[in-house]
């Protein structure tokens, strides 16, 4: 039994003590509102952006074998050496927790044969993805991700139409300060070039890098390139490190393409030549966006091409490229702009008498059947606390039931917003309201 003394504010009130048997885990998060308006705008927007380009909802399951993510995200990076959820089920079989979607994406486009329709495989998804890591702001154990796939075509211009797709759905959002930075890894034979252009121009140099990249150095060298701490960036800039110098012809092309694209369709980029992505599956085109808000955790959302994935996974070749956006951090962002102009109740029926309920529920019903968000107080309030709970509930409208509004036949409409007050008749309620 877990026991906490938890501390309340209401409304401005004293402090109010409630004693806690059991609380949640550490690094997870209730979703509460009116918060949660946030989080549903966010899945809102998304949803009428992606399929306005053309995707389609897919759903995986948060439990996978483990081997697949060993296989796909790589088992020498940190998401599998230190932040896995893993456990065995009562067969003895290794599961985990997803800690991403493209993995699990990959596996059903192979496993459920979606491969086999027309045109390429335009898939987006929403939904908790798992990480054993120290929590901090904008980064937790259990977060939430909505991302898109794009399965099946090598083209620049789907490179470019993800990116673009981006940029839309952050503008649309109304996020602000973002920036878009972008890198080519090249193909999988210019990733194992890329591997010793490193080794041979840090091999000597070990001793001005972090514990962990000296670690990194013989087990994924390219993680080094990702590291955040001033020392190893600057030993990387001192060499001069630029991974182009290891990518082939065809890659560059390919990566020249996709910046000839963004800039047609109008999209401001910064090339990062350090920019690698923590997931081995990546090749070419890689992305991230970034907001300085969020101070450390600053990435927003971040992606690229996977072209050998699903091939490694027992398919065909075939190319693919997507993104993921992390939730959390965007409602961090959005919190202060978007719960001001949350939409309220339509309707707020206030009773003068209780005698009346019985009248008041059907009249609430008939406004709920028509579409209209409306409510009342179940709590056996006074006149003066409903038409409190009235405003704190934003509601546009207020319709006061008395008993000579009832004689007559009539309802009062107060509009909340200018105070002006109208009688209207029952049968012309709705077309009011409207």
């Amino acid at each position: 039994m877990f026991l906490n003394t938890i501390k309340h504010v209401i409304g401005g009130k004293p402090k109010v003590e409630i004693f806690m048997q059991y609380q949640k885990l550490r690094g997870t998060e209730d979703i509460v509102p009116p918060q949660i308006k946030i989080w549903q705008n966010i899945e809102a927007v998304s949803r009428r952006i992606f399929e306005v380009f053309g995707y389609q909802e897919i759903r995986t399951p948060i439990i996978e074998f483990l081997k697949l993510f060993q296989r796909s995200i790589g088992e020498t990076t940190d998401i599998i050496e230190k932040e896995i959820f893993q456990f065995q089920d009562k067969s003895g079989r290794e599961i985990a927790l997803r800690p991403e979607a493209t993995a699990s994406i990959a596996r059903a486009y192979l496993e459920c044969g979606l491969y086999q329709n027309p045109g390429l495989a335009k898939l987006y998804y929403y939904g908790p993805m798992f990480r054993a890591e120290r929590p901090q702001k904008g980064r937790k154990r259990q977060f939430h991700q909505i991302g898109v796939e794009a399965i099946g075509s090598n083209n620049p211009e789907i490179d470019a139409e993800v990116i673009y797709l981006v940029k839309k759905l952050f503008d649309d959002l109304g996020v602000e300060n973002f920036s878009i930075e972008i890198n080519s890894l090249g193909c999988k034979d210019d990733k194992i070039k890329i591997s010793e252009y490193l080794k041979n121009k840090l091999g000597n140099n070990l001793n001005q890098l972090c514990p962990d990249c000296q670690n990194r150095f013989s087990r994924n060298v390219l993680r080094i390139l990702d590291c955040k701490k001033q020392g190893c960036r600057s030993c990387l800039e001192n060499l001069g490190i630029d991974i182009k110098n290891a990518i082939c012809e065809k890659c560059l092309q390919h990566y020249n393409e996709v910046k000839g694209l963004l800039t047609a369709l109008g999209i401001k980029y910064v090339e990062n030549k350090y920019l690698v992505r923590g997931l081995d599956y990546y090749t070419r085109t890689v992305f991230e966006v970034l907001n300085p808000e969020l101070e450390a955790q600053n990435v927003l959302c971040a992606g690229g091409r996977y072209d050998e994935l699903i091939e490694e996974m027992g398919g065909k070749s075939t190319p693919a490229v997507g993104f993921a956006l992390g939730v959390e951090r965007v409602a961090m962002l959005l919190e202060n702009k978007i719960e001001k102009t949350l939409p309220g109740l339509d309707v707020f029926l206030v009773l003068q008498d209780r005698v009346f309920m019985e009248e008041a529920l059907k009249e609430l019903m008939i406004l709920r059947e028509n579409g209209i968000c409306a409510d009342m107080d179940y709590q056996n309030r006074s006149l003066k606390s409903q038409m409190r709970l009235a405003n704190e509930k934003k509601a546009r409208y207020v319709l006061i039931l008395g008993e000579k509004e009832w004689n007559e036949g009539m309802l009062c409409v107060k509009n909340m917003e200018t105070g002006d007050q109208v009688d209207v008749k029952k049968e012309e309620l709705l077309e009011a309201i409207r």
